[in-house]
């Protein structure tokens, strides 16, 4: 035990109420008190019994989890028995697939979770979203399955807008991004419509008056009542219901306008026009669609939406028909100015005719086809006179083709370049022999610098001379020829350098290139020369050639 016990017994005067007010040491027992005087009280030293559960409590039972979130709710239930009002910002914002919404409600310095279930959520206007300030009302409560503290909300409003006005501005914007306000989605809203199908409360003034103006304007229209509410809770999914009932039905009655309207009221009056489902409705209709809902500063989504918008139902009335008096009136002056138009078209037509009658045509009708028949005339003489010097043009090129193909002929190009041959070797000759020349003079120069220069270097180039007197002396040897497969062949007269110079019998004796070959003459036959044949060869190309 942490208690402190004090001092127990009886005396009188200031010493002894000082001890009783101050704590004393920890006591494991108390002394009895034996008597009593004015001077004090006094011990008779005889240890009594403990009775230390006479003056400190015994420790409470523990609590279960269960029983002391039990308590937390019964003291919260104590401190706020009504609902409360929380301002505060969004935060982790959940829509449950069930429709209820989780989200957290914090300030700069404390945060707290809050829940609001599908039945209050319902009464939701606007889009619940991250960030935004509200005022949610409800009461506080623990979440006992994870002892957390939360805020049971049954009503949340945006703080510093009402709820319908932050509701109309989010869905506008909304659909805005999704393009049903586009004006190219528009249809135009016909002219002379057929029937027309209105979508309005049957009991409200906005039938009357449509109705009056309908019978005024175009009292040939038909008009086609679908009644609704026009207010109040499901009002906007009835008004989209006869809109899509009047849309399929539009091509069998005929029917080319739908009207949608509505006398004026509240915001919260005109709800059901500013509700998505309308707008879907709206939007997804093929038949044209004109609102006439509230007053001239009165603005719906289902404005937007339409293809066409009036400040009043009357108004939309107006916009739906033509007005018959104007068509009437507008017929008068356009069949005055028609007969009119008329006149004057006759009366130009008569004098074209009387132009038409007096002209050359009418007069000579065979003018035009002599005047055609020269016209013939002068074209085939032109024509002809093309063709003819187009004929001279094509023999001129003719003519000149030929020439120039006469110039390439084979034997022509042959000369040509026979001469051009011949042209070229002498060049080539006395090219050569300048470059010789030089070359003998550039030698000799350098030769006579070699000599002056240095005896060895002399004595080098002559052997190198030596050496090219001795390659020069072998290849002017009968010998050389030999190492080539040439033989050289005597006889009694020496050595042979005609056929004719031997006879059958003859011994012959042939020097090769390692040794002599001994061999008798069986017979000889004379042959052409080389230069006999060449002489042949080139005679019969050049007759090929003239041929």
């Amino acid at each position: 035990m942490s208690d402190t016990l004090l001092p127990f017994g009886k005396g009188t005067g200031q010493g002894s109420d000082e001890r009783a007010r101050q704590p004393s040491a920890r006591l494991p027992s108390a002394r009895l008190p034996s008597g009593g005087g004015q001077g004090g009280g006094q011990a008779d030293g005889q240890a009594g019994r403990d009775v230390t559960d006479q003056f400190v409590a015994p420790a409470a039972a523990p609590l279960t989890v269960s029983a002391l979130v039990a308590r937390i709710k019964e003291a919260l239930l104590d401190a706020f028995p009504a609902p409360v009002s929380v301002v505060g910002q969004i935060s982790n914002f959940k829509r449950h697939s069930s429709g209820h919404l989780y989200f957290s409600l914090k300030d700069a310095s404390a945060s707290i979770d809050a829940v609001m279930f599908r039945p209050d959520a319902r009464g939701v206007r606007f889009d619940v979203e991250d960030g935004l300030e509200v005022v949610a009302t409800g009461r506080v409560d623990v979440y006992e399955r994870q002892g957390r503290l939360q805020l049971y909300v049954r009503r949340l409003i945006p703080k510093g807008t009402g709820a319908l006005e932050l509701a109309f501005r989010q869905l506008k914007e909304r659909l805005q991004k999704e393009g049903l306000f586009e004006a190219r989605r528009k249809k135009p809203i016909p002219t002379f419509p057929r029937a027309i199908g209105v979508v309005t409360s049957p009991t409200g003034a906005a039938i009357r008056d449509i109705s009056n103006t309908l019978r005024r304007r175009w009292p040939a229209v038909r008009v086609y009542l679908v009644p609704v509410r026009v207010q109040g809770e499901g009002a906007a999914e009835e008004i989209a219901e006869a809109v899509g009932l009047l849309d399929a039905a539009a091509e069998g009655f005929a029917i080319d306008t739908i009207l949608l309207a509505r006398g004026g009221g509240s915001l919260e009056d005109l709800w059901a026009f500013n509700e998505e489902a309308l707008a879907r409705a709206i939007f997804a209709a093929r038949t044209p669609i004109l609102t006439g809902v509230g007053h001239e500063v009165d603005f719906t989504i289902a404005d937007f939406v339409a293809d066409a918008r009036a400040a009043t139902p009357t108004a939309a009335a107006e916009l739906a028909v033509p007005d018959a008096a104007e068509l009437r009136r507008s017929c008068d002056v356009l069949g005055l100015r028609l007969r009119r138009r008329t006149r004057d078209l006759l009366q130009y037509a008569r004098g074209a005719l009387d132009g038409v009658q007096r002209s050359v045509v009418f007069r000579d009708p065979t003018a035009g086809v002599r005047a055609a028949n020269q016209r013939v005339d002068e074209l085939a003489t032109r024509t002809w006179r093309s063709l003819s010097e187009a004929r001279r043009a094509g023999e001129r090129r003719c003519h000149q083709a030929e020439r120039a193909l006469a110039g390439q002929h084979p034997r022509r190009l042959l000369e040509r370049a026979g001469a051009r041959a011949e042209q070229l070797c002498h060049r080539l000759a006395w090219a050569l022999g300048r470059r010789a020349r030089l070359a003998a003079d550039a030698l000799a120069q350098y030769r006579a610098r070699f000599a002056e220069a240095h005896p060895r270097h002399l004595l080098k180039l002559s052997r190198q001379r030596v050496a090219l007197r001795q390659r020069q002396l072998e290849s002017l040897s009968y010998r050389a020829p030999l190492k080539r497969g040439y033989s050289i062949t005597r006889g009694k007269a020496g050595l042979l350098r005609s056929a004719a110079d031997v006879k059958a019998g003859d011994l012959l004796e042939s020097e090769l290139f390692d040794g002599r070959v001994d061999s008798r003459v069986a017979g000889s036959r004379p042959t052409g020369t080389g230069g006999d044949r060449a002489e042949n060869d080139k005679a019969k190309l050049f007759k090929d050639t003239d041929d």
